[in-house]
C-alpha cells in the first residue's frame, strides 16, 4: 500500500513504528531513511545503497568504468607493461619507444612513453622556476633562505612521489592520467 506526499511515493512497508518516544507516538509512523533499492560492489560484493558513487566496504567507484580514465587502455603482454615502466627512466626510452615501430604498435607503451615525455619536461620547467623561486628568497636576510629550500624540497618530493606512483601504475598494466599531462598524452596517443 502507497500513499502520495509531495508527488513521491512512500512505501508504508519502510515506515516503522516510534515506540521509544512519547506514549502517544507509539503507534505513529515515521519514514525510514534506508533507500528501498540497493545495489552490490563490483570488487568486494557489499550491499550499499543504489545511489553510491563509491563502495563503503572498498572504497572503489562503483560507476561504469567507461566514464574514469582509459579503461580501455590496459597492457596486453608483459612486454608491454615492462616497456611502459621502463618509459619512466629517463626521455631517452621513451623517445626511442616512440622511434621504433614494433614498439610503437602498442598503444599502452605509446601513451606511457608521450606522458614519460610530457613529465620529464614539466619536471625541467618546475625546477627551473623552483631556482629561480630559490633565488628570489634567497634575498630576504633570515628565513628567505629557508623558505626557498622548504618550497624546493617539498616540490622535489612531490615529483618523485608522482613518479613512483607512474611507474607503479605501469608496472601494474593500468594508464594513469596525470592530470593535464595525461589527458594530453592520450590525445597524441591516438
Amino acid at each position: 500500500m502507497t500513499t502520495a506526499y509531495d508527488n513521491k511515493e512512500i512505501h508504508l512497508a519502510h515506515l516503522e513504528p516510534v515506540k521509544s518516544m512519547h506514549p502517544y507516538l507509539a503507534h505513529t509512523l515515521i519514514p525510514s531513511i534506508i533507500p528501498e533499492a540497493r545495489m552490490i560492489c563490483p570488487h568486494c560484493f557489499v550491499e550499499m545503497p543504489e545511489i553510491s558513487a563509491f563502495c563503503p566496504g572498498c572504497g572503489r567507484s562503483v560507476q561504469e568504468s567507461g566514464d574514469v580514465g582509459l579503461p580501455e587502455l590496459h597492457a596486453t603482454s608483459t612486454r608491454d607493461v615492462l616497456l611502459g615502466a621502463l618509459a619512466y627512466v629517463a626521455l631517452v626510452p621513451a623517445i626511442i619507444f616512440l622511434a621504433l615501430p614494433s614498439v610503437k604498435a602498442s598503444r599502452f607503451v605509446r601513451f606511457h612513453s608521450w606522458q614519460s615525455i610530457l613529465f620529464g619536461t614539466t619536471a625541467v620547467i618546475l625546477a627551473v622556476c623552483m631556482r629561480g623561486l630559490f633565488a628570489f628568497f634567497s634575498l630576504f636576510p633570515g628565513s628567505g633562505f629557508l623558505l626557498g629550500v622548504l618550497a624546493s624540497g617539498l616540490v622535489f618530493l612531490a615529483l618523485v612521489f608522482l613518479w613512483l606512483v607512474l611507474v607503479a601504475k605501469a608496472v601494474q598494466g593500468e594508464a594513469y592520467e596525470v592530470p593535464w599531462l595525461g589527458h594530453l598524452a592520450a590525445n597524441l596517443t591516438k
